[in-house]
């Protein structure tokens, strides 16, 4: 005799498979383009209990989180087709694969944590079982950030950046915030009492956040920063003949009404060529602007045959005085994972310009150069790492931010980036300077506010005087790991102890 449980996976109807999957697209709207982070408490809370009267089993539960993280992936990470489409003919192909396989990807994190909160959940209690999810998501969201390389664009903390709630990424880090924004979001349906400690929760967040921006004043130093934003279409950025224009464009932003000003800053790959094989660029930087310059551009090390993606400073002469290579390179963008087997078939990075990849760097990015004050330097990429941010900058007074968002698009890609350098802000109390190709350059004050700005796709530069860093907040005090070491702990913890059922006495559910 056959029979068939009525939870089965096979008697999820069309309406669960569009809510879950509309409620990850409503999901993602909390990030640009358009921008509204408090939906993030409104859709977790109504996709929980959703979740929770439907009493799923735990094949069904993995069904819907993996729909639920994929209409939020999917939505959130549209931009990530921009780059394929630089050159259609070529990689235009690939942009819709690269979305959903990367959307699809990502959301098995989320369905293992649907997944492993069905797991012998006989839903009895409410609240242990959302606590219990609400834990596995936040699992989820830190592990997926970590493994395999990384890929923390996009975590539900970022998005309050420029909410009150986000200064408390200056206390505990941006992974902290986003589990604590889901625990609550998850709990606030549970009844009274979870209504209660979620509405006590994110007033005290949005109490301290409120207080921290009080009475904000900055002391400013006696150095002044021009940041140069050429916005050179990245389908033209590489044609040989047009290197000299695009030189010419950038020294042209960069030389009025010099007198004041101390530092200049170019964004990522701002020159076509190799600097330590072009001898008359030196002499270009000190006869047309004559002062220290932080700028992007390719190196290559001819014996090792090694392409890597620097930073440059150079002094008032125009001679190299130090340089930075990128570590944390994008994959399938920069290299290409197994390289030594893809290259046979002719598989390269994106920006790879015609060699197999990049080279990892090993240099340190703090830096020094005559009075300017120290400061350390974020490649693209880099700054959506908090973990990897707060080991690179122990002794420095700033930030400098060199990125190439051209690479991006227009639709949301360069926001959502920004925003990530604005949480880097605030979690170390530091001001960010930021050089981007095509925008949006900035400078970021210590508290994630964008005090100057050009906006996307246009050309210019704006002058800004440097701003001491704050004292050490709490976060950068305790440092990056031993916080993620602390969170991991706690929600290992909670998970743990909601697979615990009181009956007379502690039974483990799961053997």
């Amino acid at each position: 005799m056959l029979i068939v449980r009525k939870n089965s996976f096979f008697l999820l109807t069309g309406k669960n498979y569009f809510i879950f999957a509309l409620g990850g697209a409503m999901l993602s709207t909390a990030h640009p383009p358009i921008s509204m982070p408090y939906i993030v408490i409104f859709v977790l809370a109504s996709i929980s209990i959703y979740w929770h009267s439907m009493k799923p089993n735990a094949r069904s539960s993995f069904f819907l989180g993996w729909l639920f993280g994929f209409g939020y992936f999917f939505f959130s990470l549209m931009w990530i087709t921009e780059p394929f489409l630089v050159t259609p003919k070529e990689t235009g192909i690939l942009a819709p694969f690269a979305l959903v396989l990367l959307a699809a990807s990502l959301s098995i994190f989320w369905g293992l944590a649907f997944w492993s909160a069905s797991q012998k959940n006989d839903y009895k209690y409410r609240s242990r079982s959302l606590l219990k999810l609400g834990a596995l998501l936040s699992l989820a969201e830190l592990l997926r950030s970590f493994m395999f390389t990384g890929f923390p664009w996009g975590i539900l903390g970022v998005a309050f950046v420029e909410t009150h709630l986000g200064q408390s990424l200056a206390l505990f880090g941006p992974y902290w915030l986003s589990s604590i924004v889901i625990i609550l979001s998850f709990m606030t349906l549970t009844g009274f009492k979870g209504f209660s400690i979620a509405v006590l929760g994110f007033s005290s967040l949005f109490l301290y956040g409120e207080n921290r921006k009080k009475d904000v004043s900055f002391v400013e130093q006696a150095v002044k920063v021009r940041v140069v934003q050429p916005n050179i279409d990245q389908k033209l950025k590489w044609k040989p003949e047009l290197a000299s224009s695009h030189i010419e464009k950038l020294f042209e932003l960069s030389q009025n009404d010099l007198e004041e000003v101390d530092l200049i800053i170019w964004p990522e790959t701002a020159v076509q060529f190799f600097l330590e094989y072009q001898k008359n660029f030196s002499d270009q930087v000190f006869e047309k602007v004559g002062k220290i310059m932080i700028l992007g551009a390719r190196k290559y090390i001819r014996e090792k045959n090694e392409l890597f993606n620097s930073a440059y400073v150079l002094d008032e002469m125009g001679q190299i005085h130090s340089s930075y290579d990128k570590k944390h390179l994008v994959p399938f963008g920069e290299y290409i994972p197994f390289a030594e087997i893809m290259k046979k078939f002719g598989v390269k990075g994106l920006a790879s310009n015609g060699i197999s990849g990049f080279t990892i760097g090993k240099r340190s990015s703090q830096m020094q150069i005559g009075d300017i004050p120290a400061f350390g330097i974020m490649i693209c990429y880099e700054s959506i790492f908090s973990y990897e941010v707060d080991q690179n900058i122990l002794d420095v007074d700033w930030l400098i931010h060199l990125t190439n968002d051209a690479w991006f698009g227009s639709y949301s890609g360069p926001q959502q980036h920004l925003m990530h350098s604005q949480a880097r802000a605030i979690e170390q109390g530091i001001t960010i300077f930021r050089s981007a190709n095509t925008g949006i350059s900035a400078v970021i004050d210590q508290y994630g506010r964008i005090v100057h700005k050009l906006d996307l796709n246009t050309e210019g530069y704006f002058d800004a005087k440097l701003s001491k860093k704050l004292g050490t907040t709490l976060y950068s005090g305790w440092g990056a790991r031993n916080w993620n070491t602390l969170l991991f702990s706690l929600i290992v913890l909670i998970i743990i102890l909601c697979f615990i059922k009181i009956d007379n006495k502690l039974i483990p559910l799961v053997r």
